[in-house]
């Protein structure tokens, strides 16, 4: 595993003069990076795209995922995603998980607490401790996908939340990894429960440090 640097965001708290969040850390997997969902970070991925196609000599491949990837980001901008984790490092590994990881800051309703969420969280989805750490609460959820023109696909979601420090339990830190199986791979099978537990793991190496 690699270890991510932090990457500097503004709250609209902290644009008001309130003191920052702490940043965090993760030990990432093979090949994984962290990413700012930013315009900078858009043109680079969309270059990585174009040239890969390019060499294959597929520049329409490159045409539709650009498409999707500017959908991604738009969609990433209106979910005030913090950072996003992903396989976009050339490795030699051959563990590469078909997954991606986005964080995001969840602010408890009402100028309340995170305790009533997380207990929610736990009476709806039966969420527990990851790895029996009460900091991190983890539940997981799954939904059928179809891309145009692909076959249908499992898509498994795991949200996992942590109080962030200094926050008096009013603010929290959800990370949210989407792993995607094909439909004939059971939720059972091995290789699918390795890859659920390898980002368990990831996760759980969370570590703050204080903000840029």
């Amino acid at each position: 595993m690699s270890e991510t640097a932090p990457a500097p965001q503004s709250s609209l708290r902290e644009v008001l003069g309130g003191a920052k969040d702490p940043d965090f850390k993760l030990r990432l997997l093979p090949g994984w990076e962290r990413h700012s969902p930013d315009e900078a970070d858009r043109t680079a991925m969309d270059a990585a795209l174009k040239k890969r196609f390019m060499s294959i000599n597929r520049p329409e491949l490159h045409a539709s995922m650009r498409a999707q990837l500017d959908q991604a980001y738009t969609l990433m901008k209106q979910q005030q995603v913090k950072a996003y984790f992903a396989a976009t490092a050339q490795t030699d590994s051959l563990a590469i998980i078909p997954a991606a990881i986005v964080a995001t800051t969840f602010h408890a309703h009402g100028g309340g607490t995170l305790d009533t969420h997380v207990a929610g969280m736990i009476r709806d989805h039966g969420a527990k401790p990851l790895f029996g750490d009460k900091r991190f609460i983890r539940y997981e959820r799954e939904s059928t996908r179809t891309a145009e023109g692909d076959e249908p696909i499992v898509v498994t979601s795991i949200v996992y939340m942590t109080p962030i420090p200094g926050s008096k339990r009013r603010r929290g830190l959800q990370l949210t990894a989407t792993l995607a199986r094909p439909m004939e791979m059971a939720a059972t099978d091995e290789k699918f429960v390795a890859w659920k537990l390898a980002l368990d793991v990831c996760v759980s190496t969370l570590r703050w440090v204080p903000a840029a």
